[in-house]
């Protein structure tokens, strides 16, 4: 089980299942809101997932220092049972469900548990990736990023496979066994404390891993958007509630495939350039959804504009491990953070502004234009070209 083939399929099941684990709260947002099961408010359902981005910025931040001191394995296998703890958890509710008063405060205590296992998962799984193969660190962290999305995607099938809201226990019941499963798997590894994550015992974050960061702040603000209220923008453009689930399933679904071949044609061809160009392209196509909002085009725009977005922040993660090397795990960890600092301000920002669709889009085409003059800063004396 220890040879490089077994640890990276096992690092690889984890990056899905990780995913798979992360919105399971999302997933289940019917049960929650209904009046017979939890019960909880809109309000209520969206103040659930304040603690989740907290405790996943600060776990990010704090997961680098900690593999530092005390090695990959430990930190990773600490987010595994913490979002196994989690499932556990919520499937355990399902016996106090006359218990009304005590569902939403539990509900926080889970969500947080899932938050920081997340952070602490996540962060350790990109350099994880790249480390095991280290010709091809963009490539490998790309196909991570995919096989995590793939997880989230999956985890809303699961609610609707298991039929009636009444059997919404099976869900985190199911998840909790494949993740303790490939838990069992895990543990069987051995994974040493390699360079990429070690951090220098006095050091300050270069100026340019500052202009990452900023840089994916901005797409956060791009991803939250379309993960918060793409259905909302959709259908305040005219499509219906159907045409709107369609359209915002391409997004995430051409952010999957673009992930995929970079991941798989990085290793052979130089995608620099089209890195380089994504955001101008996605600010094209954003442009176009409110310039000519006719309902059959914008269904076709979301999947390109999704899939033009898809490299983006994966890509910078690979891209600053080729960059600072000496920072790799950090680098995971600070980005992963941006990600979620841009998400986690744009969804409890929006509300305010839900039906200014065109000023929302208008906004998310300038985000993507900073976007473009960051990276082209960045891609002076860089080493890109390694990377993709």
């Amino acid at each position: 089980m220890n040879s490089r083939i077994a640890k990276m399929t096992v690092i690889y099941l984890l990056a899905f299942f990780t995913g798979l684990n992360f919105v399971i709260f999302p997933a289940l947002s019917s049960v929650f809101t209904d009046h017979s099961l939890f019960g909880l408010s809109p309000a209520q359902f969206g103040n659930l997932f304040i603690p989740q981005v907290i405790c996943i910025i600060a776990s990010c931040i704090a997961a680098p220092f900690l593999v530092n001191k005390t090695g990959p394995k430990i930190i990773l296998a600490t987010g595994l049972v913490l979002m196994m703890a989690a499932t556990a958890g919520l499937w355990s509710l399902q016996f106090f469900m006359n218990e009304k008063q005590m569902l939403f405060p539990a509900l926080m205590i889970l969500v947080a548990c899932t938050g920081t296992g997340f952070g602490l998962s996540i962060t350790t799984l990109n350099p994880l990736a790249a480390s095991l193969s280290e010709s091809n660190t963009s490539s490998s962290i790309l196909i991570l990023q995919f096989l995590v999305g793939l997880g989230t995607s999956a985890s809303p099938l699961m609610i609707n496979a298991v039929g009636s809201l009444q059997y919404w226990m099976y869900v985190p019941g199911i998840i909790f066994i494949l993740i303790m499963l490939i838990f069992i798997l895990f543990l069987s590894l051995r994974l040493e404390k390699g360079s990429l994550f070690q951090l220098p015992s006095h050091f300050k974050i270069p100026s340019r891993l500052w202009l990452f960061f900023a840089a994916i702040v901005l797409y956060g603000f791009i991803e939250g958007t379309f993960g918060s209220f793409g259905a909302v923008i959709l259908k305040n453009q005219g499509l219906s509630s159907r045409e709107a689930s369609l359209g915002l399933s391409l997004f995430w679904c051409g952010i999957a495939v673009n992930r995929l071949l970079f991941g798989i044609f990085s290793k052979k061809f130089n995608l620099s350039y089209i890195f380089l160009g994504s955001p101008m392209t996605v600010a094209v196509l954003l442009s176009i959804l409110w310039i000519y909002p006719n309902p059959g085009f914008l269904i076709l725009m979301m999947f390109l504009t999704g899939f033009f977005m898809g490299t983006l922040f994966p890509g910078s993660i690979g891209w600053g491990t080729v960059e600072f090397p000496f920072l790799s795990v950090l680098v995971s960890g600070f980005l992963m953070a941006a990600n979620q600092t841009g998400t986690g301000i744009i969804t409890n920002t929006l509300g305010h502004f839900s039906n200014q669709t065109t000023l929302i889009l208008q906004f998310l085409t300038s985000c993507m234009i900073l976007i473009f003059i960051l990276l082209m800063i960045l891609r002076k004396n860089s080493k890109i070209e390694e990377a993709f």
